[in-house]
Protein backbone atom coordinates (compact mmCIF):
# COMPACT_ATOMS: atom_id res chain seq x y z
CA UNK A 1 0.00 0.00 0.00
CA UNK A 2 1.91 3.21 -0.97
CA UNK A 3 2.04 5.78 1.61
CA UNK A 4 0.46 8.84 1.67
CA UNK A 5 1.93 12.82 2.30
CA UNK A 6 -0.27 12.73 5.97
CA UNK A 7 2.71 10.23 6.79
CA UNK A 8 5.31 13.12 6.76
CA UNK A 9 3.38 15.08 9.76
CA UNK A 10 4.29 11.48 11.73
CA UNK A 11 8.09 11.46 10.64
CA UNK A 12 8.10 15.18 11.45
CA UNK A 13 6.86 14.57 15.20
CA UNK A 14 9.25 11.81 15.29
CA UNK A 15 12.09 13.92 14.20
CA UNK A 16 11.13 16.88 16.42
CA UNK A 17 10.78 14.53 19.16
CA UNK A 18 14.27 12.86 18.80
CA UNK A 19 16.03 16.49 18.45
CA UNK A 20 14.03 17.73 21.96
CA UNK A 21 14.28 14.60 23.88
CA UNK A 22 17.29 16.48 25.49
CA UNK A 23 18.00 14.61 28.47
CA UNK A 24 21.25 16.26 29.04
CA UNK A 25 19.40 19.76 29.53
CA UNK A 26 19.17 19.35 33.35
CA UNK A 27 22.64 18.28 33.77
CA UNK A 28 24.74 19.93 31.15
CA UNK A 29 26.54 22.97 33.40
CA UNK A 30 26.96 20.49 35.88
CA UNK A 31 28.47 18.25 33.38
CA UNK A 32 30.60 21.46 31.89
CA UNK A 33 31.33 22.02 35.71
CA UNK A 34 32.72 18.83 36.31
CA UNK A 35 35.13 19.01 33.19
CA UNK A 36 36.96 21.94 34.15
CA UNK A 37 34.87 24.19 32.62
CA UNK A 38 33.37 27.95 33.74
CA UNK A 39 30.45 30.14 32.37
CA UNK A 40 32.76 31.76 29.62
CA UNK A 41 33.62 28.24 28.60
CA UNK A 42 30.16 27.36 28.58
CA UNK A 43 28.54 30.13 26.91
CA UNK A 44 31.84 30.13 24.23
CA UNK A 45 31.00 26.14 23.36
CA UNK A 46 27.14 27.89 22.48
CA UNK A 47 28.62 29.97 20.43
CA UNK A 48 30.77 28.01 18.63
CA UNK A 49 27.58 26.09 17.89
CA UNK A 50 25.52 28.18 16.70
CA UNK A 51 28.84 29.64 13.97
CA UNK A 52 28.87 26.18 13.18
CA UNK A 53 25.59 26.00 12.36
CA UNK A 54 25.61 29.86 10.84
CA UNK A 55 27.90 29.34 8.17
CA UNK A 56 26.40 26.42 6.47
CA UNK A 57 22.89 27.60 7.30
CA UNK A 58 22.23 29.62 3.87
CA UNK A 59 24.00 27.16 1.77
CA UNK A 60 22.37 24.26 3.17
CA UNK A 61 18.78 25.52 3.45
CA UNK A 62 19.66 26.48 -0.60
CA UNK A 63 20.94 22.60 -1.42
CA UNK A 64 17.41 21.28 0.70
CA UNK A 65 15.79 23.88 -1.71
CA UNK A 66 17.58 22.33 -5.01
CA UNK A 67 17.90 18.75 -3.78
CA UNK A 68 15.02 18.11 -1.31
CA UNK A 69 13.98 18.99 1.87
CA UNK A 70 14.16 15.02 2.55
CA UNK A 71 17.71 14.54 1.66
CA UNK A 72 18.88 17.18 3.75
CA UNK A 73 16.95 16.11 6.98
CA UNK A 74 18.69 12.47 6.47
CA UNK A 75 22.62 14.03 6.69
CA UNK A 76 21.43 16.78 9.75
CA UNK A 77 19.80 13.22 11.69
CA UNK A 78 23.18 11.24 10.63
CA UNK A 79 25.40 14.36 11.76
CA UNK A 80 24.04 15.10 15.20
CA UNK A 81 23.50 11.61 16.20
CA UNK A 82 27.54 11.26 16.05
CA UNK A 83 27.65 14.95 17.44
CA UNK A 84 26.00 13.24 20.58
CA UNK A 85 28.80 9.94 20.19
CA UNK A 86 31.66 12.51 20.46
CA UNK A 87 30.58 13.91 23.57
CA UNK A 88 29.85 10.68 25.03
CA UNK A 89 33.42 10.05 24.86
CA UNK A 90 34.93 13.35 25.35
CA UNK A 91 36.07 14.78 28.58
CA UNK A 92 37.79 18.33 28.16
CA UNK A 93 36.99 21.60 26.21
CA UNK A 94 38.56 20.66 23.38
CA UNK A 95 36.71 17.39 22.67
CA UNK A 96 33.34 19.13 23.62
CA UNK A 97 34.30 21.57 20.86
CA UNK A 98 34.35 19.14 18.41
CA UNK A 99 31.34 17.88 19.50
CA UNK A 100 29.69 21.13 19.25
CA UNK A 101 30.89 21.42 15.72
CA UNK A 102 29.19 18.56 14.22
CA UNK A 103 26.32 19.40 16.20
CA UNK A 104 26.11 22.55 14.55
CA UNK A 105 27.16 20.97 10.74
CA UNK A 106 23.94 18.42 11.35
CA UNK A 107 21.68 21.10 13.22
CA UNK A 108 22.56 23.41 9.88
CA UNK A 109 21.22 20.39 7.68
CA UNK A 110 17.68 20.27 9.87
CA UNK A 111 16.99 23.77 10.36
CA UNK A 112 14.93 25.06 7.70
CA UNK A 113 14.34 22.25 6.07
CA UNK A 114 11.83 20.81 8.72
CA UNK A 115 9.52 23.29 8.98
CA UNK A 116 9.59 23.51 4.93
CA UNK A 117 8.42 20.49 4.71
CA UNK A 118 5.53 20.34 7.02
CA UNK A 119 4.90 23.64 5.31
CA UNK A 120 4.93 22.10 1.62
CA UNK A 121 3.29 18.74 2.76
CA UNK A 122 0.42 21.15 4.05
CA UNK A 123 0.32 22.68 0.85
CA UNK A 124 0.31 19.77 -1.27
CA UNK A 125 -2.53 18.40 1.13
CA UNK A 126 -4.40 21.84 0.57
CA UNK A 127 -4.04 22.12 4.14
CA UNK A 128 -1.29 25.15 4.31
CA UNK A 129 -4.00 26.83 6.61
CA UNK A 130 -3.43 24.41 9.27
CA UNK A 131 0.02 25.13 9.62
CA UNK A 132 0.06 27.33 12.45
CA UNK A 133 -1.68 24.67 14.82
CA UNK A 134 0.23 22.40 13.47
CA UNK A 135 3.42 23.81 13.69
CA UNK A 136 2.62 24.72 17.73
CA UNK A 137 1.68 20.98 18.27
CA UNK A 138 5.18 20.07 17.29
CA UNK A 139 6.53 22.91 19.20
CA UNK A 140 4.56 21.47 22.05
CA UNK A 141 5.61 17.80 21.43
CA UNK A 142 8.74 18.95 21.31
CA UNK A 143 8.69 20.71 24.92
CA UNK A 144 6.15 17.93 26.42
CA UNK A 145 9.65 15.57 25.46
CA UNK A 146 12.29 18.18 26.80
CA UNK A 147 9.95 17.81 30.15
CA UNK A 148 9.89 13.89 30.13
CA UNK A 149 13.91 14.06 29.09
CA UNK A 150 14.81 16.09 32.24
CA UNK A 151 13.09 14.00 34.70
CA UNK A 152 14.83 11.02 32.56
CA UNK A 153 18.06 12.20 32.62
CA UNK A 154 17.76 13.97 36.39
CA UNK A 155 17.36 10.05 37.20
CA UNK A 156 20.33 8.94 34.79
CA UNK A 157 22.49 11.54 36.73
CA UNK A 158 21.67 10.60 39.78
CA UNK A 159 21.66 6.94 39.48
CA UNK A 160 24.64 6.82 37.13
CA UNK A 161 26.78 9.42 35.89
CA UNK A 162 26.21 12.76 34.19
CA UNK A 163 28.50 11.07 31.01
CA UNK A 164 25.63 7.88 30.68
CA UNK A 165 23.34 11.33 30.16
CA UNK A 166 25.21 11.53 26.90
CA UNK A 167 25.40 8.11 25.72
CA UNK A 168 21.83 8.48 26.35
CA UNK A 169 21.78 11.22 24.11
CA UNK A 170 23.28 9.68 21.64
CA UNK A 171 20.80 6.85 21.56
CA UNK A 172 18.15 9.14 21.57
CA UNK A 173 19.41 11.19 18.80
CA UNK A 174 19.50 8.23 16.47
CA UNK A 175 15.65 8.11 15.90
CA UNK A 176 15.60 11.01 13.68
CA UNK A 177 17.54 8.57 10.70
CA UNK A 178 14.71 6.12 10.34
CA UNK A 179 12.36 9.00 10.50
CA UNK A 180 14.28 11.35 7.96
CA UNK A 181 14.44 8.43 5.37
CA UNK A 182 10.40 7.84 5.71
CA UNK A 183 10.04 10.91 4.73
CA UNK A 184 7.86 11.64 1.24
CA UNK A 185 9.13 14.69 -0.92
CA UNK A 186 6.04 16.35 -1.45
CA UNK A 187 5.75 17.87 -5.26
CA UNK A 188 6.57 21.62 -5.54
CA UNK A 189 4.56 23.92 -8.11
CA UNK A 190 7.85 26.41 -8.46
CA UNK A 191 11.72 24.88 -8.57
CA UNK A 192 14.87 26.66 -8.46
CA UNK A 193 15.65 26.37 -12.44
CA UNK A 194 19.13 28.26 -12.01
CA UNK A 195 20.89 27.39 -8.44
CA UNK A 196 24.22 29.34 -7.81
CA UNK A 197 26.05 31.57 -5.39
CA UNK A 198 23.98 34.43 -7.35
CA UNK A 199 21.03 32.97 -6.99
CA UNK A 200 21.48 32.79 -3.47
CA UNK A 201 22.59 36.43 -2.32
CA UNK A 202 19.35 37.11 -4.36
CA UNK A 203 17.19 35.26 -2.15
CA UNK A 204 19.15 37.14 0.71
CA UNK A 205 18.77 40.14 -0.40
CA UNK A 206 14.98 40.01 -1.45
CA UNK A 207 14.40 38.26 2.42
CA UNK A 208 16.32 41.20 3.72
CA UNK A 209 15.97 44.41 1.88
CA UNK A 210 13.60 43.90 -0.22
CA UNK A 211 10.22 42.35 0.62
CA UNK A 212 9.26 44.68 3.54
CA UNK A 213 6.69 42.37 5.02
CA UNK A 214 9.16 39.00 5.01
CA UNK A 215 12.11 41.50 6.29
CA UNK A 216 10.44 43.12 9.00
CA UNK A 217 9.01 39.37 10.52
CA UNK A 218 12.44 37.83 9.82
CA UNK A 219 13.67 40.57 11.63
CA UNK A 220 11.08 40.45 14.44
CA UNK A 221 11.46 36.84 14.50
CA UNK A 222 15.07 35.94 14.83
CA UNK A 223 15.72 38.32 18.08
CA UNK A 224 12.79 36.87 19.71
CA UNK A 225 14.53 33.58 18.61
CA UNK A 226 17.51 34.57 19.78
CA UNK A 227 16.44 35.86 23.46
CA UNK A 228 14.75 32.41 23.60
CA UNK A 229 17.77 30.02 22.90
CA UNK A 230 20.41 32.07 25.02
CA UNK A 231 17.69 31.65 27.92
CA UNK A 232 17.91 28.47 27.92
CA UNK A 233 21.33 28.32 28.68
CA UNK A 234 20.87 31.71 30.39
CA UNK A 235 18.60 29.91 33.05
CA UNK A 236 21.04 26.67 33.61
CA UNK A 237 23.40 28.88 34.42
CA UNK A 238 21.24 31.09 36.60
CA UNK A 239 20.04 28.10 38.71
CA UNK A 240 23.66 27.16 39.40
CA UNK A 241 24.66 30.16 40.41
CA UNK A 242 21.80 30.32 42.77
CA UNK A 243 23.17 27.04 44.21
CA UNK A 244 21.17 24.68 43.13
CA UNK A 245 21.66 21.70 42.37
CA UNK A 246 20.38 18.79 39.65
CA UNK A 247 17.72 17.72 42.58
CA UNK A 248 16.20 21.68 42.38
CA UNK A 249 16.82 21.96 38.86
CA UNK A 250 15.58 18.87 37.55
CA UNK A 251 11.86 19.42 38.42
CA UNK A 252 12.17 23.30 37.98
CA UNK A 253 12.78 22.78 34.19
CA UNK A 254 10.01 20.14 34.07
CA UNK A 255 7.35 22.44 35.10
CA UNK A 256 9.06 25.23 32.60
CA UNK A 257 8.95 22.86 29.79
CA UNK A 258 5.32 21.88 30.51
CA UNK A 259 4.79 25.12 29.96
CA UNK A 260 5.63 26.06 26.98
CA UNK A 261 4.39 22.89 25.99
CA UNK A 262 0.86 23.59 27.32
CA UNK A 263 0.65 26.61 25.47
CA UNK A 264 2.08 25.81 22.36
CA UNK A 265 -0.60 22.93 22.07
CA UNK A 266 -2.96 25.62 21.97
CA UNK A 267 -1.05 28.54 20.55
CA UNK A 268 -3.73 29.35 17.36
CA UNK A 269 -6.74 29.36 20.19
CA UNK A 270 -4.16 31.74 22.58
CA UNK A 271 -3.85 33.92 19.73
CA UNK A 272 -6.97 33.97 18.37
CA UNK A 273 -8.35 35.02 21.46
CA UNK A 274 -6.20 37.80 22.32
CA UNK A 275 -5.43 38.93 18.71
CA UNK A 276 -1.86 38.68 16.71
CA UNK A 277 -1.29 42.11 17.72
CA UNK A 278 -1.83 41.84 21.02
CA UNK A 279 -0.07 38.71 21.47
CA UNK A 280 3.02 40.20 19.28
CA UNK A 281 3.30 43.18 21.64
CA UNK A 282 3.07 40.92 24.74
CA UNK A 283 5.99 38.87 23.36
CA UNK A 284 8.33 42.42 21.88
CA UNK A 285 7.99 43.13 25.97
CA UNK A 286 7.47 39.70 28.32
CA UNK A 287 10.70 38.10 26.19
CA UNK A 288 13.71 40.79 26.38
CA UNK A 289 12.32 42.52 29.30
CA UNK A 290 12.64 38.76 31.92
CA UNK A 291 16.49 39.67 31.25
CA UNK A 292 16.49 42.61 32.96
CA UNK A 293 13.98 41.28 35.92
CA UNK A 294 15.99 38.06 36.52
CA UNK A 295 19.50 40.56 36.59
CA UNK A 296 17.11 42.47 39.54
CA UNK A 297 14.62 39.95 41.58
CA UNK A 298 15.42 37.59 44.10
CA UNK A 299 15.13 33.98 42.86
CA UNK A 300 11.34 33.16 43.93
CA UNK A 301 9.72 36.59 42.13
CA UNK A 302 12.52 35.88 39.53
CA UNK A 303 11.31 31.87 38.71
CA UNK A 304 7.15 33.78 38.32
CA UNK A 305 9.36 36.09 35.18
CA UNK A 306 10.67 32.41 34.14
CA UNK A 307 7.16 31.03 33.62
CA UNK A 308 5.99 34.18 32.46
CA UNK A 309 8.72 34.45 29.68
CA UNK A 310 8.57 30.44 28.83
CA UNK A 311 4.26 30.78 28.45
CA UNK A 312 4.74 33.68 26.03
CA UNK A 313 7.92 31.47 24.26
CA UNK A 314 5.11 28.70 23.90
CA UNK A 315 2.94 30.93 21.07
CA UNK A 316 6.07 32.69 20.17
CA UNK A 317 7.65 30.48 18.16
CA UNK A 318 4.76 28.84 15.83
CA UNK A 319 3.57 32.16 14.97
CA UNK A 320 6.33 33.85 13.97
CA UNK A 321 7.72 30.45 12.32
CA UNK A 322 3.67 31.20 10.71
CA UNK A 323 3.77 34.50 9.72
CA UNK A 324 7.59 34.41 7.82
CA UNK A 325 6.06 30.94 5.76
CA UNK A 326 2.82 33.26 4.81
CA UNK A 327 5.33 36.05 3.05
CA UNK A 328 8.19 33.73 1.39
CA UNK A 329 7.65 32.05 -1.79
CA UNK A 330 7.69 28.75 -1.77
CA UNK A 331 10.58 27.49 -4.27
CA UNK A 332 12.76 29.67 -1.90
CA UNK A 333 11.04 27.97 1.46
CA UNK A 334 14.14 26.45 3.41
CA UNK A 335 16.40 28.85 2.46
CA UNK A 336 14.23 31.83 3.58
CA UNK A 337 13.51 29.72 7.05
CA UNK A 338 17.27 29.30 7.42
CA UNK A 339 17.88 33.02 6.91
CA UNK A 340 16.34 33.62 10.00
CA UNK A 341 18.41 30.22 11.92
CA UNK A 342 21.54 32.14 10.68
CA UNK A 343 20.65 35.54 12.13
CA UNK A 344 19.55 34.08 15.28
CA UNK A 345 22.87 31.68 15.64
CA UNK A 346 25.01 34.65 14.93
CA UNK A 347 22.93 36.58 17.40
CA UNK A 348 23.40 34.14 19.80
CA UNK A 349 27.45 33.84 19.11
CA UNK A 350 27.74 37.34 20.09
CA UNK A 351 24.90 37.94 22.62
CA UNK A 352 26.11 34.35 24.86
CA UNK A 353 29.71 35.43 25.32
CA UNK A 354 28.93 39.18 25.79
CA UNK A 355 26.85 37.87 28.78
CA UNK A 356 29.45 35.48 29.92
CA UNK A 357 32.17 37.51 29.95
CA UNK A 358 30.15 40.34 31.94
CA UNK A 359 29.37 37.61 34.06
CA UNK A 360 32.76 36.80 34.97
CA UNK A 361 34.02 40.57 34.95
CA UNK A 362 31.53 42.09 37.31
CA UNK A 363 28.31 39.56 37.70
CA UNK A 364 25.59 37.88 36.51
CA UNK A 365 23.24 40.05 37.46
CA UNK A 366 24.23 43.18 35.57
CA UNK A 367 25.29 40.96 32.55
CA UNK A 368 21.53 40.12 32.66
CA UNK A 369 20.63 43.54 33.03
CA UNK A 370 22.70 45.37 30.34
CA UNK A 371 21.89 42.79 27.79
CA UNK A 372 18.36 42.82 29.23
CA UNK A 373 17.97 46.58 28.37
CA UNK A 374 20.05 45.86 24.85
CA UNK A 375 17.32 43.69 23.97
CA UNK A 376 14.33 45.50 24.68
CA UNK A 377 15.67 48.70 22.96
CA UNK A 378 15.66 46.37 19.55
CA UNK A 379 12.90 44.51 20.34
CA UNK A 380 11.05 47.72 20.33
CA UNK A 381 12.33 48.69 17.05
CA UNK A 382 11.73 45.49 15.51
CA UNK A 383 8.28 45.34 16.16
CA UNK A 384 7.43 48.55 15.31
CA UNK A 385 9.16 47.78 11.83
CA UNK A 386 6.94 44.68 11.59
CA UNK A 387 4.18 46.89 12.24
CA UNK A 388 4.43 49.88 9.58
CA UNK A 389 5.42 47.09 7.35
CA UNK A 390 2.31 44.72 7.62
CA UNK A 391 0.19 47.05 8.68
CA UNK A 392 -3.24 45.98 9.38
CA UNK A 393 -2.75 42.61 7.27
CA UNK A 394 -0.68 41.48 10.60
CA UNK A 395 -4.46 40.15 11.98
CA UNK A 396 -5.15 38.46 8.65
CA UNK A 397 -1.77 36.79 7.86
CA UNK A 398 -1.46 33.30 7.92
CA UNK A 399 -4.89 32.25 7.79
CA UNK A 400 -5.50 31.60 3.67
Amino acid sequence: MPRSLSTNIYCLYLIKLAKWLMLIMPIVALFYSANGLDHFDIYLLQAVYSLSVALLEIPSGYMADVIGRKKSLVVGSVLGTLGYGIYAISSGFYGFLAAEMVLGLGGSFISGSDSAMLYETLAAMDKKHRYFRLEGRITSLGHFAETIAALCGGFIAVSLSYRAVYVSQTLVAALAIPAALYLLEPPRTSLIHRPGLGHIIAVCKESLLGNKKLSSTLLLSSLIGTCTLCMAWTSQVYFVSMGLDEKSITPLWILLNLTVALVAAMADKVVATIGRRVALSIMILVIPGAYILLGVMALLPALLVLFAFYAVRGYATPLLKDLVNTYCPSETRATVLSIRSLLIRGSFALLGPFIGSLSAGYSLAIALQVSGVILVILALLAGLFLFLAVGKDISLAGEG
